[in-house]
Parts: structure tokens; sequence; C-alpha cells
């Protein structure tokens, strides 16, 4: 069996669900933290006991490069700069797909996988950098409304994704421009 490549997992942002930024283009390493609450104890007769308690997952963009075609770009630099905190500012919506291919490939094909998207809030960490680019490394959290499952299309790296049935919605949400990021 092949190997998946890193980038048949392709992550986008978008602050209306409408216009994506595929994440990725200046880092060669970009992980979810699952963060997961663990408790291991041992009961009174000798057993070992394992507690999962659940998940607290985090996505620490830590190289995004302000770029002004990106659609994140505008929210990105109005929380940061203005010090945003509240949920109308923050709140995001954050689509991962497990892709059949890279998604870089999608430039010349139309790619299908398995999608799952959720509401999310935005942080920046900081912002400035080295003499390369404008940097706003940013943190992404699940508000805890739980993820839709679904499936994406994705032609030259904008997605088009559609919720599963199991979910009960049957909107689609596609991408359109402003995706200028990309993660070859």
């Amino acid at each position: 069996m092949a190997k998946l490549p890193r980038a048949a997992l392709a992550q986008w942002l978008s602050f209306d669900k409408e216009d994506w930024t595929l994440l990725g283009k200046d880092t060669d390493s970009m992980s979810t933290s699952l963060n997961p609450d663990i408790e291991t104890k041992q009961n009174i007769i000798g057993e070992s006991v394992t507690d999962h308690k659940g998940f607290n997952p985090e996505l620490a963009v830590d190289t995004y490069a302000a770029r002004t075609e990106d659609a994140i770009y505008e929210n990105l630099l109005d929380i940061t700069m203005n010090r945003r905190n509240d949920e109308e500012h923050t709140k995001a919506y954050l689509l991962e797909a497990v892709l059949t291919e890279a998604v870089n490939l999608s430039d010349n094909k139309t790619l299908t996988g398995k999608a799952w998207m959720e509401e999310v809030t935005v942080i920046p960490q900081e912002y400035g950098g080295d003499t390369a680019a404008f940097g706003i490394p940013f943190n992404v959290s699940p508000n805890g409304g739980g993820r839709t499952e679904g499936t994406v299309s994705v032609a030259e790296r904008k997605p088009t994704f559609t919720p599963g049935t199991a979910a009960g919605a049957s909107t689609q949400s596609t991408g359109k421009s402003g995706g200028g990021s990309s993660s070859d």
C-alpha cells in the first residue's frame, strides 16, 4: 500500500464559509495537537484503568505570512492590530480534508475525499517576524459545537464541502477566490 503524502491532508480557514484560504504555504510542518485528557489509575483489584475524558484540539499555524489576496488576511489583521478577543471577530470555520492525492494536484484535476468542518476561534499569537515576510502566526481552536463530516471536491485548491446525510444538513459551502495560500 502506498503512503498518503502530507499534502493529502488539506486544511482551509474561512471567516464566512464561502471564501477559503488553504493553509500551509509557508511551512514544512503543521499538525493539530489533540491534547487528550487521559488519566491512568489503578483500581483496588490491581488493574490499570484508563479514563479518556476527550480531546482539546488546537492547530498552530506558526508560520503564516500575510498575503493581501488571502481571504483570511483582513480578518487576521483586524484581530491582531485591534486586539480583538470577542466571538464576533474571532469566530471562523476550519475545513479539513483527507484527499486522494496531494492538494496541489487539484491545479490540473478535481480531487475528492472525506472532510470535516467545524466552528473555531482564531487567536493570533504574535506579529512581525524577520525580513522574509510580515508574519501573523495564529492558533485555531474548536468552539465545542462539534464537527460536521462530509465529502469535499477540490478544484484549483478551492474546496466544495458537502455535509453528510447523517448530519442532517443539505447545504453546500463552496470555496470562492481568496485562497491564495497553498500547501505544496
